[in-house]
């Protein structure tokens, strides 16, 4: 599943790559199957794109938000935001180039290109908006960018066990699974460890930890876990490697589900903390 530094990818590709998106305007609309789009934004969208021109891309979280300029209205913007799920992909080809299988949306755009959404599983969804706020309100503070003292605040006002709240959308926008795990591996933290038990110094850590771990993976292109992305560089250290020996220690990976969520850890590197007590 594409998390923050897989779509942090996808962003530079779009905004940096040869060619680019960026000053591209759309030509015409294919809605290639209509549940990618959020309920009641099909004919929104379609109106709205048409000779819209892509202005700026950024990112909160794991959600991309394309600014477009309107056609004859100065200063008018609207908001392509899309959010890829688990298998959702967006590339820019020839437009003379035949839709494949899993494409859902394609927009024609000048100069002869043409930007693809596919997503073979069809979990990823497109809104059109005024204002990116009516899809992004509620997330928290993105991931990469988030200050410590909101941080170690919100931390302290949660209490549950810490996998859990990583991947808690509300709190900081942008963990999953594969860098929630790794994370918490680089602070040596349980992932069944309950906030209330951890140390200022632990909150320090793992914020450090979820940083650079996340910067790793946005410079490495993401991770290549299942395929969709091909480019990613980034090597895991626990994420699927159940039985595998620790790269620390030589412990064998251990996958346990916490909070419905299949979660690897070594079990000699990461001892569970309870009301300041390690457990071992």
């Amino acid at each position: 599943m594409p998390e923050l530094p897989e779509v942090e990818s996808v962003l530079r590709y779009l905004r940096d790559g040869k060619p680019t998106l960026i000053g591209r305007s759309v030509r015409a609309v294919n809605i290639v199957w209509s549940g990618s789009i959020s309920a009641g934004y099909g004919d929104i969208l379609k109106a709205g794109l048409y000779g819209a021109k892509f202005a700026a891309i950024r990112r909160h979280g794991k959600y991309l938000i394309f600014s477009l300029d309107q056609p004859g209205e100065p200063g008018k913007s609207l908001y392509l935001i899309v959010h890829l799920r688990m298998t959702g992909r967006l590339y820019l080809v020839s437009h003379d180039n035949a839709v494949e299988r899993h494409t859902r949306l394609s927009l024609m755009l000048d100069e002869g290109l043409a930007l693809r959404f596919d997503d073979p599983r069809k979990f990823g969804r497109i809104w059109l908006v005024q204002n990116p706020g009516e899809v992004i309100c509620g997330l928290g503070p993105d991931a990469l960018t988030v200050a410590y003292e909101y941080f170690a605040g919100a931390f302290s006002e949660r209490r549950r066990q810490i996998k859990p709240l990583l991947l808690d959308q509300s709190f900081v926008a942008g963990i999953g699974n594969i860098y929630a795990d790794e994370s918490l591996f680089r602070a040596g933290i349980h992932p069944q460890t309950s906030t209330e038990s951890l140390q200022e110094v632990d909150v320090e850590r793992l914020y450090r930890s979820i940083r650079d771990v996340l910067s790793e993976a946005v410079d490495a292109q993401g991770a290549n876990i299942d395929g969709v992305f091909k480019e990613g560089g980034f090597i895991v250290t626990v994420y699927g490697r159940t039985g595998r020996a620790c790269p620390l220690c030589g412990t064998a990976i251990a996958k346990i589900r916490v909070g419905q969520r299949g979660t690897h850890f070594c079990p000699s590197c990461q001892h569970l903390q309870i009301a300041g007590k390690l457990n071992s």
